[in-house]
C-alpha cells in the first residue's frame, strides 16, 4: 500500500499573511503561496513608493510564469526563476525615471519529492523548523547578516544595529546572466515528515527573534493559519516598524511530534444525583430534607452542559470586551500623507508647518516649487518630493545652520528633494537620527560640508547628486554610511578629500563618480582605500572640467 503521507505525495498545509505594519504607509512585500505545487515564497520590494511595490509584483509574475514550466531541475528552474525576474525589473526600471533604482529580495522554495530547494537572493530567511530546533537556512547577503552567521554579533545586536537594512545583493539594479552560478544561493537537502518551513521578510525577523517564533510555531502546529497570524501579530505589537509577510507550510507528522492535541473538553465529573444524597424512607429526620435539596440541586446546575455552555458565553463576551480595550489603546494610528504647495493650493504652505503636525509614520508629501527655510525633520517622518528634482528647500540667508536636520529616535527617509545654499552654510543635511537615507536628493551650493553625521549613526545615499564648495562627510567611529550609484562634484577643485575616515570605517561605497577632490578618503591605509573605491569612477583634480557641478546625470538608485 502506498503511505499518502510519504514526503512524494504530499501537499503541505500551508497559509501565508501579509501586513503594512504599524509605521509604513504602503506595502511592498509580496508573499507566493501555492501549495498544490510546492512553492513558497517571499518577495520585499526595494526603491520606496511606486518601485518597491511594482518590482515585488514583478518578480512574483515572473517567478510564477518560469515555475509554471516543469523544466529543469529544481534547482535549475529557481536559479533561472530569479534570473528573469532580475532582468525583467532592470528592464523596466531602466524604461522609467520614476522606476529608477528599484528593486527586491527574494526568498523561494520549491518541495517535491523530499526535497527542499532555496533560492535565495538579500535578506528575506526561510527557517526549517523540527520538534527539537529551529534552524536559519538563509544567509542574509548583507554586511550585518555576515556578521551575525560569523558570530561576531549576537541575534539581539543584529536585530538593533543601524546597518541591518543594507543589502549588498539584490534582484533587478544591476543586468544579471540568468546562468550566472554566484547570484542566487541555491540550498537544497531532504524535508522530513515532521517539518515545517517558514519563510519571512525582515518585518518579522528585526522584530521577533528566532526563539520567539519558534515558541509561537509550537504554540499553534496544526493550524498553519493560526501560526501565521500570531507571528504577524506578534511583530507588530513589538512595534511594526516595517512591511511584515510570513509563508508557512509543514508536513503532516509536524503538528503530532510537537506535542499538540485537540483541546481537553470540560465535561461533568459527578452523577446528576449522588446515592450519599437519596432519603431512604424513615432515615433523614424533615429538618435535613432541605439540605440535601439545595446539595442536590446546586450538584444539577454544576453539571448541567447548560451552565457551562452560559458560562463560557459570558467569560467570551468578557475577554472579546477586554480585548477591544486593549486594541483601543495600543493601536498605533494610522499613517498620513501630508501636502505642501507653496502656492496655498494645498493643507500646508511650508514644509516646518507639515512637518509640525506629523507624527512617525507619515509622509510628507511636497508640490513642486521653492521653499525658502530651515527644515528639521523629526520622528520618523518621510519627506517626499511628488515629482523628484522640482522642490528646492532653498538655504535662507544669514544663518550658517544646516539646511536640513535630521533627528528624532526612528529612521527618516528624504526623496526627490534639492537642498541649495547660495549664501555660506556650514552644512547641507545634519543627520541626528539613528538611520538616514537620502533617495535622489540634490544638495548644491556653497556648502563646506554636505553631511555631517553622529556617532552611531547611519546613512544610506542612493541615486543621488552632491556639487558643493567643501567636503562630503566626516564618518566618526560608530557611524555608519553607504553611498551607493551617486555622483559626488566639488565644484571649485581642491586637495581636500572627500571622505574622512577611521582607520576600520563602516563604510560601503558601489558604483558612485568622485570629480574633483583629492585622496578622495582619507585616514585609512592605500590598500583599504583602494578596496573601498574598486567599482567606483575617480575623475583627478586635473582631469574634472570646470562645468563639473552641473550636468551631470543622476545615476540609476539602488537600495
Amino acid at each position: 500500500m502506498v503511505d499518502l503521507r510519504s514526503p512524494a505525495r504530499t501537499v503541505l498545509a500551508a497559509a501565508a499573511r501579509t501586513h503594512p505594519g504599524r509605521v509604513r504607509l504602503n506595502n511592498e512585500d509580496v508573499p507566493v503561496l501555492d501549495a498544490a505545487r510546492g512553492i513558497f515564497g517571499v518577495i520585499d520590494g526595494l526603491g520606496g513608493q511606486a518601485g518597491g511595490e511594482v518590482a515585488a509584483a514583478t518578480a512574483r509574475d515572473v517567478i510564477l510564469q518560469r515555475l509554471a514550466r516543469p523544466i529543469g531541475t529544481a534547482a535549475e528552474r529557481v536559479r533561472e526563476a530569479i534570473a528573469i525576474a532580475n532582468n525583467e525589473i532592470y528592464r523596466r526600471a531602466a524604461a522609467s525615471a520614476e522606476l529608477a533604482g528599484m528593486g527586491c529580495v527574494v526568498t523561494l522554495a520549491i518541495v517535491a519529492e523530499g526535497t527542499l530547494t532555496v533560492g535565495h537572493v538579500g535578506d528575506t530567511r526561510l527557517y526549517k523548523i523540527r520538534p527539537e530546533a529551529i534552524r536559519k537556512m538563509t544567509h542574509d547577503h548583507s554586511p550585518v547578516g555576515e556578521w551575525e552567521d560569523s558570530g561576531a554579533l549576537a541575534e539581539p545586536e543584529a536585530m538593533r544595529h543601524p546597518r541591518r537594512h543594507e543589502v549588498f545583493r539584490d534582484v533587478g539594479t544591476i543586468y544579471r546572466d540568468k546562468d550566472e552560478q554566484e547570484f542566487v544561493e541555491v540550498i537544497e537537502e531532504p524535508i522530513e515528515p515532521d517539518a515545517a518551513i517558514l519563510l519571512s521578510s525582515d518585518g518579522l525577523t528585526d522584530m521577533l527573534p528566532g526563539a520567539t517564533i519558534a515558541h509561537i510555531v509550537r504554540q499553534h502546529a496544526g493550524s498553519p493559519e493560526r501560526v501565521v497570524e500570531a507571528l504577524v501579530a506578534a511583530a507588530n505589537d513589538a512595534g511594526g516598524r516595517d512591511n511584515v509577510t510570513v509563508v508557512y507550510a509543514e508536513m503532516p507528522l509536524f503538528a503530532e511530534r510537537m506535542g499538540r492535541r485537540p483541546a481537553d473538553v470540560l465535561t461533568p465529573t459527578e452523577p446528576l444525583a449522588a446515592a450519599a444524597d437519596v432519603e431512604p424512607a424513615g432515615v433523614k429526620p424533615v429538618a435535613a430534607r432541605p439540605v440535601g435539596r439545595l446539595r442536590r440541586a446546586a450538584r444539577a446546575v454544576v453539571s448541567s452542559r447548560a451552565t457551562w455552555f452560559a458560562a463560557g458565553t459570558l467569560l467570551g463576551v468578557i475577554a472579546a470586551l477586554a480585548l477591544t480595550a486593549y486594541v483601543a489603546t495600543t493601536q498605533a494610528p494610522s499613517p498620513r500623507t501630508l501636502v505642501v504647495a507653496a502656492d496655498g493650493t494645498a493643507t500646508f504652505g511650508t514644509i516646518m508647518e507639515a512637518l509640525a503636525a506629523s507624527r512617525a509614520g507619515d509622509v510628507v508629501r511636497v508640490e513642486p516649487g521653492i521653499y525658502r527655510e530651515q527644515v528639521v525633520i523629526r520622528d520618523g517622518v518621510d519627506l517626499v518630493a511628488r515629482v523628484p528634482g522640482t522642490v528646492t528647500i532653498a538655504h535662507p540667508s544669514g544663518t550658517a545652520a544646516a539646511v536640513l536636520t535630521i533627528a528624532g529616535t526612528f529612521n527618516v527617509r528624504v526623496a526627490g528633494i534639492h537642498l541649495d545654499a547660495d549664501s555660506a552654510a556650514d552644512v547641507g543635511v545634519r543627520v541626528a537620527a539613528p538611520a538616514a537615507t537620502l533617495d535622489l536628493v540634490e544638495i548644491t551650493g556653497q556648502i563646506r560640508r554636505a553631511i555631517d553625521l553622529s556617532p552611531a549613526s547611519s546613512l544610506t545615499v542612493r541615486g543621488s547628486r552632491i556639487a558643493i564648495t567643501g567636503s562630503l562627510l566626516t564618518l566618526p567611529d560608530e557611524g555608519h554610511a553607504t553611498l551607493v550609484n551617486s555622483v559626488f562634484v566639488r565644484s571649485h577643485a581642491a586637495a581636500e578629500p572627500a571622505l574622512y575616515a577611521s582607520a576600520s570605517p563602516n563604510l560601503v561605497l558601489r558604483g558612485n563618480v568622485f570629480a574633483g577632490f583629492g585622496a578622495v578618503i582619507e585616514g585609512i591605509t592605500a590598500a583599504r582605500r583602494a578596496e573601498l573605491l574598486a567599482g567606483n569612477i575617480v575623475i583627478p583634480i586635473e582631469a574634472a572640467p570646470a562645468g563639473a557641478a552641473t550636468g551631470a546625470a543622476r545615476p540609476r538608485g539602488g537600495r
